[in-house]
C-alpha cells in the first residue's frame, strides 16, 4: 500500500533544535482513493520560544500539546500502523524535509518519492519546486482545502499524486 505523510516542524531541518510536531498520513488504495489516516500532535523534548513562529504559522498554541504524546510513542504507533496497512511505498510533498525530519526522531520508512519534484516535472517551467497550493490549483484545478497542518496537507498531496498519476 502506499501512504502520503506530512509533518509540520518548530523549525527548519538546519535548526539542530527543530522537532517534529505533527504528523498526518493517508492511506491510499491502488486508485488513489484514501482508505486510513493516521494523525498525532507529538510533544516536542524541544519546545522553547524558537518554536513559537512555527507554532503560529500552523495556528498553533503551545496548549495544544498539553496531552500531546511523546516523539517515541508516536513513532511506535506510526510504525505500528504502516506494518498493519502493509505499507511498502511512502511518499511526501517535500520528501527532503519530511525525511530528514522524521529521521531525527528515529522513523525508518519505506521512502518512495517526492510529489513536489514528481509535479515540477509536469507543470510549465519555473525558478523554483511549486508549493502544494500551486500543484494542487494546476493538478486539481482548485487550491488545498486547509494548509499547514500536517493531515490537513497530506490529503492534498494524496489528491496530487493521485492526480499526477492520471497526468
Amino acid at each position: 500500500m502506499r501512504c502520503v505523510l506530512d509533518t509540520e516542524t518548530t523549525g527548519l531541518p538546519s535548526a539542530p533544535w527543530a522537532r517534529v510536531m505533527e504528523l498526518g498520513a493517508v492511506l491510499m488504495d491502488a486508485d488513489g482513493q484514501e482508505v486510513d489516516v493516521f494523525h498525532s500532535m507529538i510533544k516536542p523534548d524541544i519546545f522553547d520560544e524558537r518554536c513559537d513562529r512555527a507554532l503560529a504559522y500552523c495556528g498553533l498554541e503551545r496548549a495544544d500539546f498539553n496531552f500531546a504524546p511523546f516523539t517515541e510513542f508516536v513513532r511506535d504507533e506510526f510504525h505500528g500502523w504502516c506494518r498493519d496497512n502493509s505499507v511498502t511505498e511512502v511518499w511526501a510533498y517535500n520528501r527532503s524535509f519530511d525525511e530528514a525530519m522524521l529521521l531525527r526522531s528515529g522513523f525508518a520508512l519505506p521512502w518512495a518519492g517526492c510529489i513536489m519534484r514528481l509535479a515540477r516535472t509536469k507543470m510549465p517551467p519555473r525558478p523554483k519546486d511549486p508549493a502544494l497550493r500551486e500543484a494542487s490549483e494546476f493538478f486539481l484545478g482548485e487550491p488545498p482545502k486547509a494548509q499547514h497542518r500536517a493531515l490537513d496537507d497530506a490529503r492534498s498531496a494524496a489528491r496530487v499524486l493521485a492526480a499526477l498519476s492520471r497526468f
